[in-house]
Order: structure tokens, then C-alpha cells, then sequence
């Protein structure tokens, strides 16, 4: 045996050693554990504090969790390693946290000890090994895949790194140690091969993609490495080429993030860690919230968690569509809902916003400072407005105010808030003295009417009801502001269109349409004839309705409680006054033509893109809000309320993956996510993959975000071959964009293959014939079954496309599926056919790009860009197909292509 099998020999020998024993180690563990909980305490007070009987269930089933993760993949990486004095020592890295094994040291990847497993052998580097910190130079290190074959242990194409002898793929570590005597009938070829022993590759060999979904990649390189290790309160954007491994960082650093016992050297991180789940009421272990673009890649990233040892459930991995929908309707009070409430409905498609808005971080400045200007001038107005009153209450109280508001702050809202605080009592005495004498006069109205009519209840509810049936309309303006400075629980169960109105209800319909007469007069103003009040004034007549003096009366006294209010509820007013703030500031704006063409035909209706503009209001001045309050040891944090519902949506950790086709609105809104304590956010994305008109567009727009967000950026591409990545290059150059180096592995098949093209496929028959073709010669060259997938430009062309081509492939026993609206269907045989649109962070082996030509007509400004995701999602295979002839802007990259495989 020569010194090179040999030293292999020994490193899988120790290896196999160490896979088994912790195995069986694990194994039995697991056999004998009780689970523990609850039931293990003497006496549990839960009501007092639930935490202990929740955090001993976390912690057993953490255990389980980690004896699974061992069973399954013993450990990850060998690394042999020579100290400052020449001392060797071996040490073997697990996925999770390790068990105590006698005989072998094992350290988690997770723990700082755990980066020796990143290093090429030859590197130096310092660690805290035992009690001390050592210089230690890597002698070997062993990337291990263990896999349990027939009731024996093995480790598949094992990358072994060897100072001074080079770097070796082994294909089965158990075939080292126990070469096959016996030679099989289909083995005899391998007699005549000038490889010798394939068991054994100098290099390393890439393995073919046999199933859809992201790379599992245990353990990263370097440069990853440090990333990874960032600590937990960092914010990073993460960008570099396709295949360079930027979601498997952020899985891996997720993992690590979340583990206790990675966690437990640094006493900041934990205080800080332990603060956050007291204010959320949330463990840190799912304190952490992922946002990808689209639905099939959150179910591919939800997957690599569950190899992570993560548990990642639809609640913890979301796409922004979904989650901004349940944000706004559920937690903000900013979408309508069943009852009534809210005072948004939004729409999928609008024609009234103007292509400016796709410069969306200066539209939502713009209305961030009407906002802000607005409220300001509010308040000071009826500061104003309440020390000129005649009533000592209210004119003592305005003085107060003007003097708050004369004193500089550097947060307003904060600052008001602190200014007012002092008031509230006497705000409230006046509040109340006003409260009773409008119910006196709206008591009177109503005893009147009654005592006229012992019918008027009823008549009343019926001519509601019609009312609803017929033409259900919107509150007035100032009621909707009015209506969102009262608590949840004091506002009355709206009438609804076809369901039966009590006369409480119909008592306050009544006395709101009074109320709005009131306020209306006052302002010399009209009620909408086709509001709700307007409907209901309307159907009263000049003959019920009190006198103008009693109306004048109660429009003084409501606008004095109106503004008094204003500063009893001023977290109230910030937040939910946002709403009404948008409407008027979309109507100033379509007048002045800036932004929009024009306002929506009902005033409740909203955009997507609107949303977000009046979510991340909702979240910046919400958590403006709750910084007092965190600054200030004496206040307790809201447990009801607006404020209550942002603080306990906020996470410890906020991730996004393919950050690029989010807009910086959206981001900025992702960014409020996370809990100021900790304040980790990390980004991952390329911006030359960027599929949306509104993603970002560069680091720079990162700035508009949030403060310090750090650039961290890696170039070594695991997925390419060389010819795909000189591809990728130039088509980035095309889309304008910079051709950032990419660096490839040294690896055996660095260089790759053509891809291949055809013009003039106008219809599905010829690209089903030519795709079989392309797809045979894989079959032939690769010799089993591996990850292809078909890219078209429309949901409709799935289907057809997919039925043309499974009836060519029936010949070789493959199948192609419909992935209809990016969902999965079908194995890992299966040659996949989907809308383009859904496949961004996805890799496989072999892709085909459907009409090209269609894909540049149809999106002049970002065909490079799809072009650029399709031809990246391929490892070694690319092909396209154009339905005529080759556009000229397209012309510059066919010396990049040949017209078929080699057979």
C-alpha cells in the first residue's frame, strides 16, 4: 500500500471508528431517555409564570431533537491538527451539539472550536483548545457524508485534504478499508481502466444534482465561515454570484444563532437574548422570522432548515405577500375584516399609480413628511385652539400644552408624548364633564322621537337595514379618525348588510349621524348625502332632528372632546390616524399630478405597493414609541393596545433570502421586524438577479434602509461550471451591470460544457423534440437520473409543454410534470416544467430556457436579468430555445454556444 493509501486508509479507519460509535451512542440514549416536563416538578404555579414548565419541555425535546440529528449524520468533519509544539491531536465535528464520547474529542461545528473545520489543511490559525489558546497548524481534514448502508456504516465521495500530499475524493470510505475481492459480470470493464482504483479520485469531484432543492452544505468555506461566526447582533447583506452558497450561510448562521449552548460564552448576547423573550413573550429558539420571494423556494429553504435541525414551521418562513396581509389585517387594524373594521380594502390591481412610484423610497418619504408635518400641526392647532376656549378648564389645559410643544424634542413623537404625560388627569376630568352633557342632549333627542313614536326603534333598525342592503357606503373622513382614537372594545359592533340590526345598534347609527350633523354645522360644512350619516340625516327630515340650538351645543361640546381626546389617546392617534393620513395625503398628491394619475374609485381601496408605504409608517413610529418607553426604567411596556400588537410581532432575528426582489420599502418594513435589542438583520441576495422593477437595484439603496447595515460579499461558486460562470459574466455585462470575479473550486470538472441553443422552434411539438434530444444525450453522459428543469415565460405554457414532452419521454422511462404556479409535483426523476418567475434560488443539473426571443420582447428592461436567474439555476447543462431568430441582443453571447452535446 503506497504512503497516499495508506495516510487515506488510517483517516477512514479513525473516521468509521468515530461515525459508529457515536451512532450507537446516540441510539442508546435515546432508547433509554424519559421525557421530561412539567410533570417532573413538584408543584408548577403556570398561571404565575408559565415559563419554567415550557423552557423544561424546550430543553427535552431540544435533546431529542439532538440524538435524532446524531443517528442520522454521526458527525460532519475529521480534522487532524499539529499544535505550537509539534503535538498532533484529532478532533471530529458534528452538525449540532456533541456528546461526551471516551476516545474521541468532538466539538459542535457551531462553537468557535468548530471553524477549524472551515480551514484547508496547511492553515493556521488560533484557538481556545481546552483551557488555553494554541497556535494549530491543520494537518488533514476530512469532509464526511455518513450514511447507513445494510446495516453498516459508510461515507460517501469524502473530500480529504492532506498537507503536503494533495487533495482526494474517496467515493465509499467503507470500499478503502474492505476493497471487493469478487468481480461481477458488469465489473469487468473496470479491469481495462487506466484510472486504477476509482474508488479513489486525486481532486475533487463534484457530485451530480439528484434531487431538487437547495445544496446541503455542512460545512462551509472560509470566507463563509466569517460570516457565519458575525455575532448575533449584526446587520448584513450578503450579495455574490449564484451557487456561492449565500442561503446556506444564512441557514447555518440561523442555526448557530439559535443554540443555546453556541451562545452561552457570550453573557452580552444572552442578557440581551434573555430581555427580548421577556418582551415578547417568545423563546429564543423561534424568535426569528424568514422572508423569501416566492412560494416554492420558502418550501426548498423550509426543507434545508429541517436538515439544519431547525424547526421551521409556516409561521417561522413566510413570503412578504402573505405575511403583509395577515400584518395589516390581524395585528395593525389596517385591513377591513368581517365585522366592519378597518379602514382598508386592498385590490390586486390598480391603473391610477404613475411609474414614479417605482421609486418608492422617495414616495414614502414624501408621505413619512406629510405625516409627520401634519400631526404636528394638528396638535399645535389644538393646543391653540384650546387655550383661546372661554372655559377655564380647557384654556388652562391649551396653555399647558403650548409650552409642551415650545420645548424642542428630538424624536416628536416620543417627545410629545413625554410632554403630555404630565396632563392626562386633568384631560381626563374635562373629557368627562363634556362626555355627560352630550349624552344628555343625544338622551333628549332620542326620548323625544320615542315618546312621539313607540315605533321609532323599529323603524329605525328597518330603514337601517335597507339602507345597508342597498347601498352599503364608507364612514365619513373625520368619523374614520374619530372612530380610530377609540379602543377595540368601545367601539360597537358595526350594522352589517344582510344580517338583523338591533336597536343598539341602531340607537348608535342614529346617534353618530347627530354627532356628524353637529360637527358638521360647526365647521359650515355639509354631510355627504351618500355617506351612512348622510343616508340616515336624509330619512329623519328637518322634523326629528333637535333643534339648531341643541345642534350647535353638542357640535362645540364634540369638538372640544375631540380635542382633548387627541391628547388623552395620543399613541392612538400616531398609529391608527396613518390610515386617514394616506387617504388625504393620495387625494392632495393625484390633484398636484405627483404620484398618481388619479385616486381610486372608492376612497377605502388600496395597492399592495400602497400597503407597505402605510405599514412601514405604522412600524417606524411604533417603535419610536416603545424606544420611551424601553428608556425609561419607570414605564411598563403596553400589554394592550397598537403597541402591543408591534411588540410582540417582533423577532430577535429577521432574515431575508433573495433580498433583491424585495423593494426598500419592503426591507425598511423587515427592518422595523426586529427587536431593537438585538437588532439582527440578515440579507442575502445578487442584484443581478433581480426580477422585479421595483427589487433593489444597488448596495448603495441599502443606506435607505436602516443604519450600519454591512456589506459582506463572496465569489466562490459551488454550483458552475466554468463555461456557465464565463456565460453568467457576460450576460450580467449585457443587463448593465457589473461582472463581479467569480472564483470556481479546484475541482476535477471545473470546465464543463457548451451550452447548446436552436432558433425557430415556433411551436411546442418542435421544442418537445428538441429538448428529447438534449435530454437523451444527458441521460447517456451522466448514466443516471438527475435534476432538469424546463423554464417558460407564461403560467399557460407549463402544461401543454409538459404534456408534449412526457409522451417523447416515455421511451426512456422518464416523465415530465406541469409545475403549475411554482408548486411541486412529481420525484426527483421527474423533468420539471415551470413559470420562470418561480424558480429563483433554486439549482439543478441541466435547465432549459423556452423562447428567449418572447422573454426580450416581453420584458425589454429586464430580459437580461431572467435570462441571467434561467442560466444560473444550471450546474453543467444549459440549453435555449427561441421561437424565430435570435434577437440582436442576444447576438453578443452565441459564441458561448454549440448546437448539440456530444452523444
Amino acid at each position: 500500500m503506497d504512503t497516499v493509501e495508506k495516510r487515506l486508509a488510517d483517516i477512514a479507519s479513525n473516521s468509521l471508528n468515530c461515525i459508529e460509535t457515536v451512532a450507537a451512542d446516540a441510539e442508546e440514549a435515546k432508547r433509554t431517555k424519559k421525557r421530561s416536563g412539567a410533570a417532573s416538578l413538584a408543584t408548577v404555579h403556570i398561571l404565575n409564570r408559565p415559563q419554567p414548565a415550557n423552557s423544561i419541555g424546550s430543553i427535552s425535546d431540544a435533546e431529542m431533537d439532538v440524538l435524532a440529528a446524531l443517528i442520522k449524520q454521526p458527525v460532519i468533519a475529521r480534522v487532524q491538527f499539529i499544535d505550537e509544539n509539534d503535538e498532533e491531536d484529532t478532533i471530529f465535528i458534528t452538525r449540532t451539539t456533541p456528546r461526551s464520547i471516551p476516545g474521541f474529542k468532538i466539538a459542535s461545528y457551531r462553537s468557535p472550536l468548530g471553524r477549524i473545520a472551515s480551514l484547508a489543511a496547511g492553515d493556521e490559525s488560533t484557538f481556545r483548545y481546552g483551557s488555553t489558546k494554541r497556535e494549530l497548524l491543520i494537518d488533514s481534514s476530512a469532509r464526511l457524508k455518513p450514511q447507513r448502508e445494510q446495516g453498516q456504516w459508510d461515507a460517501r465521495d469524502t473530500e480529504i485534504d492532506v498537507r503536503d500530499l494533495g487533495r482526494f475524493t474517496v467515493g465509499s470510505l467503507r470500499e478503502l478499508l474492505e476493497p471487493s475481492t469478487g468481480i461481477e459480470l458488469g465489473d469487468l470493464d473496470a479491469l481495462w481502466d487506466d484510472d486504477g482504483d476509482g474508488n479513489i479520485v486525486e481532486g475533487v469531484r463534484r457530485a451530480i444534482l439528484t434531487q431538487m432543492g437547495l445544496r446541503d452544505q455542512p460545512i462551509l468555506d472560509r470566507h463563509q465561515d466569517e460570516i457565519f461566526r458575525m455575532p448575533i447582533d449584526s446587520r448584513c447583506f450578503l450579495s455574490g454570484p449564484p451557487g456561492t452558497g449565500k442561503t446556506t450561510t444564512l441557514i447555518r448562521r440561523l442555526g448557530q444563532k439559535t443554540d443555546r449552548q453556541a451562545l452561552e460564552d457570550s453573557g452580552e448576547e444572552m442578557r440581551r437574548i434573555r430581555q427580548v423573550e421577556e418582551e415578547t413573550n417568545r423563546p429564543h429558539e423561534s424568535s426569528w422570522i424568514l422572508f423569501s420571494p416566492t412560494e416554492l423556494l420558502r418550501q426548498y429553504v423550509k426543507e434545508a432548515f429541517n436538515k439544519e435541525g431547525l424547526a421551521a414551521s409556516d409561521e417561522h418562513i413566510r413570503t412578504w405577500d402573505e405575511f403583509r396581509r395577515e400584518l395589516a389585517r390581524e395585528e395593525l387594524g389596517l385591513l377591513r375584516t368581517s365585522a366592519g373594521t378597518g379602514p382598508f380594502v386592498e385590490r390586486r390591481t390598480q391603473d391610477y399609480l404613475k411609474p414614479e412610484v417605482l421609486d418608492e423610497a422617495q414616495w414614502y418619504d414624501a408621505f413619512r413628511e406629510y405625516v409627520d408635518v401634519s400631526v404636528a400641526n394638528e396638535l399645535r392647532a389644538d393646543a391653540d385652539h384650546l387655550a383661546k376656549s372661554d372655559a377655564p378648564d380647557l384654556s388652562k389645559i391649551g396653555r399647558l400644552l403650548q409650552e409642551a410643544f415650545k420645548k424642542p424634542g428630538r424624536s416628536f413623537y416620543a417627545h410629545t408624548i413625554r410632554s403630555v404625560t404630565g396632563l392626562i388627569p386633568e384631560i381626563r376630568e374635562a373629557i368627562s364633564s363634556r362626555t355627560e352633557a352630550i349624552n344628555r342632549i343625544l338622551t333628549r333627542a332620542r326620548n323625544a322621537l320615542t315618546h312621539a313614536d313607540n315605533n321609532f326603534p323599529d323603524l329605525l333598525r328597518q330603514e337601517i337595514s335597507q339602507q345597508l342592503s342597498a347601498n352599503p357606503q364608507d364612514l365619513d373622513e373625520v368619523d374614520e379618525l374619530e372612530a380610530a382614537l377609540e379602543d377595540e372594545e368601545e367601539q360597537p359592533v358595526a350594522p352589517q348588510a344582510g344580517r338583523s340590526v338591533s336597536r343598539q345598534q341602531a340607537l348608535v347609527r342614529f346617534e353618530r349621524a347627530l354627532k356628524s350633523l353637529a360637527k358638521a354645522r360647526r365647521a359650515r360644512r355639509r354631510v355627504s348625502e351618500k355617506s351612512q350619516d348622510g343616508l340616515l340625516l336624509e330619512w329623519l327630515g328637518p322634523d326629528r332632528i333637535p333643534a339648531d340650538s341643541e345642534i350647535s351645543e353638542l357640535g362645540e361640546l364634540l369638538v372640544e372632546q375631540s380635542r382633548l381626546k387627541r391628547f388623552e389617546r395620543l399613541e392612538r392617534l400616531f398609529l391608527r390616524g396613518i390610515p386617514t393620513r394616506y387617504k388625504r395625503f393620495r387625494s392632495e398628491m393625484a390633484k398636484a399630478e405627483r404620484w398618481y394619475e388619479e385616486t381610486p374609485a372608492k376612497a377605502s381601496d388600496i395597492h399592495w405597493q400602497e400597503l407597505d408605504l402605510v405599514i412601514l409608517a405604522t412600524l417606524q413610529i411604533a417603535n419610536e414609541l416603545l424606544s420611551n418607553y424601553r428608556s425609561r426604567a419607570e414605564l411598563e411596556l403596553p400589554a394592550v393596545g397598537p403597541l402591543a400588537s408591534i411588540r410582540y410581532i417582533q423577532r430577535a432575528q429577521v432574515l431575508v433570502d433573495e433580498a433583491t426582489d424585495f423593494s426598500r420599502v419592503q426591507l425598511a418594513c423587515l427592518n422595523e421586524l426586529a427587536h431593537p435589542s438585538i437588532g439582527s438583520l440578515f440579507l442575502c441576495g445578487d442584484i443581478n438577479q433581480r426580477l422585479t422593477s421595483w427589487g433593489l437595484k444597488s448596495n448603495e439603496a441599502l443606506d435607505w434602509i436602516g443604519e450600519k447595515i454591512e456589506r459582506k460579499f463572496i465569489t466562490v461558486s459551488y454550483r458552475q461550471s466554468q463555461r456557465l460562470v464565463d456565460l453568467a459574466k457576460q450576460i450580467a455585462a449585457i443587463g448593465g451591470s457589473q461582472a463581479d470575479d467569480i472564483i470556481l473550486p479546484d475541482r476535477l470538472d471545473a470546465e464543463g460544457l457548451p451550452p447548446v441553443w436552436r432558433a425557430n422552434l415556433s411551436d411546442n411539438t418542435s421544442v418537445a423534440e428538441w429538448l428529447t434530444e438534449r435530454i437523451h444525450e444527458i441521460d447517456r453522459m451522466v448514466g443516471k437520473a438527475t435534476t432538469i428543469a424546463v423554464l417558460v415565460n407564461e403560467e399557460e405554457q407549463v402544461e401543454p409543454l409538459a404534456l408534449e414532452l412526457n409522451d417523447r419521454l416515455e421511451e426512456i422511462n422518464l416523465s415530465a410534470v406541469a409545475c403549475k404556479d411554482g408548486k411541486v409535483v412529481g420525484n426527483d426523476r421527474d423533468v420539471r416544467v415551470f413559470n420562470i418567475q418561480h424558480i429563483k434560488g433554486l439549482e439543478f443539473e441541466a435547465v432549459f430556457f423556452v423562447d428567449l426571443d418572447r422573454t426580450v420582447s416581453k420584458h425589454p428592461d429586464l430580459f437580461s436579468k431572467y435570462l441571467y436567474v434561467g442560466a444560473t439555476r444550471a450546474a453543467t447543462y444549459l440549453g435555449v430555445t427561441f421561437t424565430g431568430q435570435v434577437p440582436e441582443q442576444i447576438l453578443p453571447l452565441l459564441h458561448h454556444f454549440g448546437e448539440e452535446w456530444p452523444s
